[in-house]
């Protein structure tokens, strides 16, 4: 009798274990093929070549500074104002941040202070600054100094994420652990292999799906998110199920197939 309990026993306590092990895996984020416990490893990304491209109705902040003349850079700004009440202006974004704001046309263009009409949408940060440059040399004989940022740089969450909705990113770049750490991270009924994102294109979204369970995701062209994402966090099938029944049929369930699973355990450990 003694024997045979002790094997019940165990069997139960390592049914409990592989359920919890399995259980863990499924939450655990950037998981590896190998251990790597105390080991320090490169990981590639696509960082580098992951630039943000400006896109019609983003909002640019660009400011134009001459070294001691600063009479002559006040052409190329526009005045700041609380409210946006003109069509480069908006007030969507604080003007405390000391950035005259420009709107992209739906054609890709700004009217810039004196220079005119200009292209932007399709350029980087960079790129971007180093055009105004080159337009302003022909009008200034002093080097201009040109600061572009993009204002508003958003991403939507949806689904299994503990605080949904937009999260205005402050940085010229962010991957998508860090985005969902803005968002309250994945709450437990979220799936980790299976994270939707929705990228706008010109022609409508192009999605994709990110497998955060494993390291291989760093890997990836899209986990570096771009402005206007739309990231969906599906629930995980237990969830869904559960919709499915009412609240009290499940508790009722779920109180059923606790007596039935203790009194099934009582009858194995005294059987003889």
């Amino acid at each position: 009798m003694k024997i045979k309990l002790g094997i019940y026993s165990f069997c139960f306590l390592l049914i409990a274990l592989l359920a919890s092990c399995g259980a863990s895996k499924k939450v655990t984020y950037i998981q590896s093929e190998v251990s790597r416990k105390g080991k320090v490893v490169d990981l590639p990304s696509h960082r580098k070549e992951n630039f943000i491209r400006f896109q019609p109705d983003d909002i640019l902040g660009i400011t134009v500074n001459v070294p001691g003349e600063p009479a002559v850079a006040a052409d190329y700004n526009l005045p700041l104002i609380p409210l946006g009440n003109t069509e480069n202006s908006t007030d969507y974004v604080s003007t405390g941040m000391g950035r005259q704001t420009f709107l992209i046309k739906k054609d890709s263009t700004i009217d810039f202070p004196v220079v005119g009409i200009i292209k932007v949408a399709g350029y980087t940060q960079d790129e971007l600054e180093n055009y105004i440059k080159e337009r302003l040399t022909e009008k200034l004989k002093a080097p201009a100094i040109v600061t572009v940022r993009l204002l508003n740089f958003t991403i939507t969450f949806a689904g299994e994420v503990n605080r949904p909705g937009p999260i205005t990113v402050s940085k010229d770049h962010i991957n998508l652990l860090e985005a969902l750490a803005l968002a309250g991270d994945l709450s437990i009924n979220g799936k980790r292999d299976d994270i939707r994102v929705l990228r706008p294109t010109e022609d409508g979204y192009k999605e994709i799906s990110l497998n955060i369970s494993k390291e291989s995701v760093i890997s990836s062209p899209y986990y570096y998110l771009h402005q206007n994402d739309y990231v969906y966090v599906p629930p995980i099938s237990q969830r869904t199920q559960s919709a499915d029944v009412s609240p009290r049929w499940s508790s009722s369930v779920g109180i059923y197939s606790f007596v039935v699973s203790v009194i099934t355990f009582i009858l194995m450990i005294t059987k003889k």
